[in-house]
């Protein structure tokens, strides 16, 4: 009992800080009861000071909840960003693909643009010297030596023939010399063996029109008194009634005293359609 009694034991010490926790913890208790009682009825009287209390509680819990919220909204952000990449990426496929796909019906197009060009031009200017005619593709040439020839695409199955005259998109480029089954051979203007007749326009001298496998073709037969001059055109004539006349030929180049020599007006490297007239 003394020992109880008796403050400076350790024992004692113990007992009477418990007790005194357990006092403190009671009015504690107590006191928080007491004010949330004063405050629930303090809010029923003065709604002021409980809106003052709430934006408290906001303004004190918003960094708060900023700041935890922040890694979670970090996390979604990086998902949603890496989901948008992926999805971006098989989008920039696609779209190469379509971006190939349009590249070649581009160039299809041009293709088929400048062939309608061709055609018109060709079109144009037979009709205007001829109803019987057919169009045929370039599909070859040779440059050789001794002889200038072009293949065609039509043959006898399109019932073409030995001799029909041959125009580009602005005058004659030659003959037809051999024929096949579903091709033929042209003989162009500029090869030695090519022989038509022509017609000066402006004298009205007529001559032979010869070839000699270079850009420059010479006329033959002309009278010693002519008066072909530079710059004049040359057509086909009607001599001989081997080949339509008035179809343009070439133009006057080239004058050494009695030698009259003209260039084509057709540019053959860049030709892929021509016209077979039949007379």
């Amino acid at each position: 009992m003394q020992n109880y009694l008796d403050s400076s034991s350790p024992k004692s010490n113990l007992i009477i800080k418990h007790s005194l926790n357990l006092v403190f913890k009671k009015i504690e208790t107590v006191f928080f009861i007491f004010l949330c009682i004063i405050c629930l009825i303090t809010s029923k009287l003065n709604r002021e000071i409980n809106n003052k209390i709430n934006n408290s509680f906001i303004s004190i819990s918003r960094p708060v909840v900023k700041i935890i919220s922040f890694p979670i909204n970090t996390s979604i952000d990086v998902f949603v960003n890496f989901n948008k990449l992926i999805i971006a990426k098989k989008e920039n496929v696609q779209l190469k693909e379509e971006l190939f796909k349009l590249q070649n019906y581009y160039l299809t197009t041009l293709a088929i643009h400048q062939e309608n060009k061709e055609l018109r031009n060709a079109l144009n200017f037979v009709k205007s010297k001829t109803e019987n005619y057919k169009i045929a593709r370039l599909i070859g040439m040779s440059h050789q030596a001794f002889n200038q020839k072009i293949l065609i695409d039509s043959g006898l199955n399109r019932n073409i023939k030995e001799g029909q005259i041959i125009t580009g998109n602005r005058g004659v480029i030659g003959r037809v010399a051999e024929v096949f089954e579903d091709k033929s051979r042209i003989m162009l203007l500029t090869d030695t063996n090519s022989r038509i007749p022509i017609i000066a326009s402006r004298t009205r001298n007529r001559g032979i029109l010869a070839g000699n496998n270079n850009g420059l073709m010479e006329i033959l037969y002309l009278p010693k008194n002519h008066q072909i001059a530079l710059g004049d055109k040359i057509f086909t004539s009607s001599d001989g009634d081997v080949v339509p006349p008035g179809l343009l030929v070439g133009i006057v180049r080239k004058i050494d005293k009695n030698f009259v020599y003209i260039t084509g007006v057709e540019d053959i490297n860049s030709l892929n359609i021509v016209s077979i007239i039949d007379y």
